[in-house]
C-alpha cells in the first residue's frame, strides 16, 4: 500500500484536500520522520484506482495530500489516511464523510467536513471547525476556538482562549473556558461547566442554557427567557450588581430554561 517517508524533525504544515470518504488520523509526536500511509477502508472491492489517484508532496515544511476525485468514491468505499508528524505540526483538512482524528500534540487545526466527525486531543494553538452533521470533540485548546455546525453536537473540555460556537439543532457542551464565550443555537442545549473570566453570551430559541461559575468570582448577570424558567443558584451580592465583576453572563432564550450554578 502507498507509503511516503520524509526526514523531518521540526513541525510542519499539513494540508489535506478532497478526502471524501474513509478516515484521517493525524499524530503529533516526537519523531525525526514524517510518514504518510494510505489504506483501503474496507477489504471488499477494488481500491487500486482510488489509491492510484492519491497525491502526496513535501517541500519547505509543507506537506500536501490530495485525495481521489470525489466522483471516484462509491458506497462502502473509502481510504484511511494516517500521518505521523513532529509534535506541534498544524493541520488543515477538507473532507466529505471522512472522520478526522488528531492525537498527540497538534499546533493548530482547521477542518471543514460535511458529515464527518472531528476529534482532537491537544491543540496548542487555534482551532476552527465547520461541519454540517458531524460531531466535534476537542479535549484541550491553547488558543481561540471557532465552531459551526448544523445538526452535530459540540463538546469542548478545556479552552484557554476565546470560544465562538454556532449550532442549529446540535447541543453545545463546554467544560472550562479561560476567555470570553459566545454560543448561538436554535434548538440545541448549551451547558458551560466552569466559566471564570470575560463575557459569556448564550443565545437560543428553544434550547436550555446552563452556566457554572467558578466560586469566588464577582459576576454580572443579564438573563431573559420569554416562557422558560430563569434561576440563579449563586450567592446574592446585594441589591446592585458588582461594578468590578470579573465575568459578565448574558443569556437569551425564548422557550428554554436558564440556570446559573456554582462550578464544581
Amino acid at each position: 500500500m502507498p507509503n511516503w517517508d520524509y526526514p523531518c524533525s521540526e513541525p510542519v504544515d499539513i494540508t489535506i484536500d478532497s478526502w471524501a470518504a474513509g478516515s484521517i488520523a493525524i499524530s503529533g509526536e516526537p519523531t525525526s520522520t514524517l510518514s504518510v500511509e494510505v489504506l483501503p477502508s474496507r477489504r471488499t472491492g477494488n481500491a487500486e484506482e482510488l489509491l492510484a489517484e492519491v497525491e502526496v508532496s513535501f517541500e519547505d515544511g509543507q506537506l500536501y495530500v490530495h485525495g481521489p476525485r470525489p466522483g471516484a468514491f462509491h458506497r462502502n468505499r473509502g481510504l484511511d489516511l494516517t500521518i505521523k508528524a513532529p509534535a506541534g505540526s498544524g493541520c488543515a483538512a477538507k473532507t466529505a464523510s471522512a472522520d478526522l482524528t488528531c492525537v498527540g500534540e497538534i499546533g493548530a487545526l482547521t477542518a471543514h467536513t460535511a458529515s464527518g466527525d472531528v476529534t482532537a486531543a491537544a491543540v496548542t494553538g487555534d482551532v476552527t471547525v465547520h461541519t454540517a452533521s458531524g460531531d466535534v470533540m476537542l479535549q484541550e485548546a491553547g488558543g481561540d476556538v471557532s465552531f459551526a455546525t448544523a445538526s452535530g453536537d459540540i463538546q469542548l473540555v478545556r479552552v484557554a482562549g476565546e470560544t465562538q460556537a454556532r449550532s442549529a439543532s446540535g447541543d453545545v457542551t463546554i467544560g472550562q473556558c479561560g476567555g470570553s464565550l459566545s454560543v448561538n443555537t436554535a434548538s440545541g442545549d448549551v451547558r458551560v461547566s466552569a466559566a471564570q473570566a470575560g463575557k459569556v453570551h448564550l443565545n437560543s430559541a428553544s434550547g436550555d442554557l446552563r452556566v457554572g461559575v467558578v466560586p469566588g468570582i464577582a459576576v454580572y448577570l443579564d438573563l431573559s427567557s420569554t416562557s422558560g424558567d430563569v434561576k440563579s443558584q449563586l450567592d446574592p451580592a446585594g441589591d446592585e450588581e458588582p461594578a468590578d465583576a470579573a465575568i459578565e453572563i448574558k443569556c437569551r432564550t425564548l422557550s428554554g430554561d436558564i440556570t446559573i450554578t456554582k462550578a464544581a
